[in-house]
């Protein structure tokens, strides 16, 4: 899996073991999409047409999560922020809060499809599991680590992933973000953010191996 989650990324969040050249007889295509350079865009203003297209799939995802659950109310609102803690994150960042409620990204989180599925579903999660501003202050870890391994099944009843491909999602976005950080990329907050931690403890609840090497 580490082979898989740390080989180069082709399209998204998918990496050349995920990609075929021929398929079925006919050639594949890929769209290259860097993250370094979907880590570029941070500012807010009118989203695109795509930033866009993946919002509304996002409400769209969120209304079946709520439903499924017997959830109340509208869900979290998506906004682009311009804080510097999405500003200065190097990458594809957002955050969860319970005021409004809402979801806060940077546009690098909505610059991808799977990105935005990795993300958005995160932060959802927070919302899912009534993770309170409060209660995860002195937390945040453990809540950045129970609503990523909650995402997985809201990939499934919102965005319409197969158990292993949610998982591979997540999983590989968490590698990118641990890589990322060795390579001094993204800054890291003693007690709050452990990119190694969060992707041992994601694989061991999968039954799956993890090396942060």
């Amino acid at each position: 899996m580490d082979r898989i989650a740390s080989a180069p990324l082709v399209a998204g969040m998918l990496g050349v073991f995920d990609c075929s050249g021929v398929s079925d007889g006919s050639a594949a295509a890929i769209v290259v999409v860097a993250l370094g350079l979907a880590g570029c865009a941070t500012g807010s203003g009118a989203y695109t047409e795509p930033e866009r297209a993946r919002i509304d799939a996002y409400e769209k995802a969120a209304e079946q999560i709520l439903q499924s659950r017997g959830m109340k109310g509208p869900a979290p609102a998506v906004r682009v922020g311009t804080d510097p803690s999405l500003a200065g994150a190097g990458r594809p960042a957002g955050y969860y809060t319970d005021q409004g409620p809402r979801i806060v990204v940077n546009r690098a989180a909505v610059a991808d499809d799977y990105i935005a599925q990795a993300v958005l579903s995160q932060e959802l999660a927070h919302y899912v599991l009534g993770h309170a501003d409060s209660a995860c202050r002195e937390r945040r870890l453990e809540c950045e680590i129970e609503a990523r391994i909650a995402s997985v099944e809201l990939l499934m009843t919102g965005w319409g992933l197969e158990y292993s491909d949610a998982i591979r999602l997540q999983y590989a976005y968490l590698k990118s973000v641990l890589l990322a950080a060795q390579r001094g990329e993204v800054p890291a907050a003693p007690g709050k953010s452990d990119p190694c931690r969060e992707l041992q403890e994601f694989a061991t609840r999968f039954k799956a191996q993890a090396s942060c090497e």
